[in-house]
């Protein structure tokens, strides 16, 4: 019923949009994407995380926010906040010339230091969170991609005119976007963070387990996760952001 709603807010169908959208509450937040709806929604809301697009003169959008239900742990709340508050810091650091391989690393950084500050992490210091791979349990996609015709649009690797290939790093499987940033370009800026079962699992028995509070992971666990998503366009100077208002900040 919220895709739905979606759909009717921004006038398509769901034929028109450039993707099928994620419209995912409570722990459905931590699937990156899936392809079935609930007929009906949670009667306990702790979150809900919209993933959705639009189509305008063959160009896609893609964008996503995250809210806290009426339900929602406190902390989740903060953890929300917090990552809205680096993530426009991301977007304002996305420069002509800004290595994105070095940009995504600076989401892990941002990431481990909002882990410390909210004491879901004690006792380490962001270096060393980042290194055990807790941040890459709780965030295993990209900074962003491309995005033009198609929502992951092509050339995400590719470095010159001749066609060179810079594959991901190993630190970063996922990363759909390795080149340097340059004016004209159009990408996401989408940090996230999921407390996913299959993914934090390793990490119960590793060297920095006792550093965790695995107790407030547990209660972040119904929620799903949180993803913030812009559209910039790098310009000779700065960017623009084509999703929020001018001035808007949050």
């Amino acid at each position: 019923m919220i895709f739905i709603a979606y759909l009717k807010a921004s006038r398509q169908s769901e034929t028109d949009a450039p993707y099928p959208g994620i419209i995912a509450c409570n722990d459905h937040a931590g699937v990156l994407h899936y392809q079935h709806y609930d007929d009906v929604p949670p009667k306990i809301r702790y979150s809900l995380l919209v993933d959705a697009g639009c189509s305008f003169a063959g160009y896609s959008a893609d964008i996503t926010r995250t809210w806290c239900g009426p339900s929602a742990h406190p902390l989740f709340s903060e953890m929300v906040q917090g990552i809205e508050h680096y993530q426009q810091r991301l977007v304002s650091e996305a420069q002509a010339g800004m290595d994105f391989i070095l940009l995504h690393r600076r989401m892990h950084d941002l990431l481990a230091a909002l882990l410390i500050e909210l004491g879901l992490v004690k006792a380490m210091t962001i270096e060393a969170c980042v290194a055990s791979g807790l941040t890459r349990a709780l965030c295993p996609h990209g900074l962003g991609h491309s995005l033009g015709l198609q929502t992951h649009d092509v050339a995400g690797f590719q470095q010159d005119a001749t066609g060179t290939i810079k594959p991901p790093p190993n630190d970063a499987p996922a990363l759909r976007l390795t080149r340097h940033l340059s004016p004209g370009m159009v990408i996401t800026i989408e940090p996230g963070c999921y407390f996913i079962d299959s993914l934090l699992a390793p990490m119960y028995d590793s060297t920095i387990s006792h550093h965790v509070d695995w107790q407030a992971i547990s209660a972040l666990k119904a929620h799903g996760g949180i993803r913030i998503e812009d559209n910039i366009v790098i310009m000779p100077q700065g960017n623009e952001n084509l999703t929020r208002p001018p001035a808007s900040g949050l």
